[in-house]
């Protein structure tokens, strides 16, 4: 059976990824032309992840109660 990863952990690397999109999320959006079909796309997925780190806390409240 395997080991079992502590939430906190998962919680940490889940972060560092959703960070990542976040960042080439919005390097992409500064080398796109302002009439860039592909920009809106992007702003969605910056957007989303944005969302999904300021609902982290309240991930880590859940784990921790």
């Amino acid at each position: 059976m395997p080991e079992a990863i502590p939430a906190s952990s998962v919680i940490h690397r889940l972060k560092n990824h959703i960070a990542i999109v976040v960042g080439f999320s919005e390097l992409l959006l500064a080398d796109c032309a302002p009439d860039d079909p592909k920009r809106d796309d992007i702003a969605e997925v910056l957007k989303a992840a944005q969302a999904a780190m300021a609902m982290m806390p309240e991930v880590d409240k859940c784990v921790r109660s």
